[in-house]
């Protein structure tokens, strides 16, 4: 990791791969297995569609040239969704998930909005608390049968 002040900008539809990637990383820090992971595989990959959608917002957070972050924000009716935020884990610890959580509120705020929801890795619940969002009930996991994960909201 760089000295570099941290910013955000829009990601880049050439930057999928380094996107899944880092998303890869960042949940593979869970000490999740092989079999799990390939079966998220599909709903982690970022693909370049992914980064040219008009409904999704995707920024990157960046310290001298390097991805410590992203986050998918899609717009929806009534609320924001907040699909994807993600840690280099090299950087976790040092204050950049509150730092891409609070962007991607401020993006949900600037559309109107007055709820962000989010489906949180079980690990991650306690983080997303802390930082005020409320657990509304456990949703089903698709991809792995059985598995259920904290639906979230947060007041923007």
């Amino acid at each position: 990791m760089t000295a570099a002040l941290p910013s955000f900008r829009r990601a880049r539809p050439d930057e999928a791969q380094a996107i899944t990637e880092l998303v890869m990383r960042s949940k593979r820090h869970w000490g999740y297995d092989d079999a799990f992971m390939a079966a998220l595989t599909p709903e982690l990959t970022f693909t370049r569609e992914d980064l040219r959608r008009e409904l999704d917002h995707v920024e990157v957070l960046e310290s001298g040239g390097e991805l410590i972050g992203v986050f998918r924000l899609s717009w929806r009716t009534a609320d924001a969704y907040l699909s994807d935020l993600w840690i280099a884990p090299e950087a976790m610890g040092h204050g950049y998930g509150r730092l891409v959580f609070e962007r991607a509120a401020a993006v949900g705020r600037g559309w109107g909005k007055g709820l962000m929801e989010l489906e949180a890795d079980p690990n991650a619940e306690p983080f997303y608390l802390h930082l005020g969002a409320v657990r509304v009930r456990m949703s089903p996991v698709a991809a792995v049968p059985g598995r259920s994960v904290p639906l979230m909201h947060y007041a923007l």
